[in-house]
């Protein structure tokens, strides 16, 4: 659980639409030590690379999605990965700013 978070609610996918890779900050390398959290220490933050998990994007326009089935399926691991990593349940998803574009799961 991140700082008590237990549920997610991801907006904007719709902007992630034309990207080719995604990317998830999941550690950070200093030296050859990898941290799993942000540190504190901003001398050890200013040392650090982070370190990502890539992910392919989907390339497909998600606007007029409404249902999580019909997302493309690289959305829904992508999104999958943001829950797992965060160990927080996926709650919403929005593909667009109208009401009727926010899918609940």
């Amino acid at each position: 659980m991140v700082n008590g978070i237990d549920t997610l609610a991801v907006t904007n996918v719709d902007s992630l639409d034309t990207l080719e890779t995604l990317k998830i900050c999941i550690g950070y390398r200093r030296g050859t030590e990898t941290l799993s959290h942000v540190p504190c220490d901003l001398e050890v933050l200013a040392a650090c690379e982070p370190v990502y998990a890539e992910f392919p994007g989907w390339r497909t326009p998600t606007d007029g999605i409404r249902e999580w089935k019909k997302l493309p399926a690289k959305c829904r691991a992508y999104l999958r990965a943001l829950a797992e990593l965060s160990n927080a349940k996926l709650g919403i998803v929005s593909v667009g700013p109208a009401r009727d574009q926010t899918i609940h799961l």
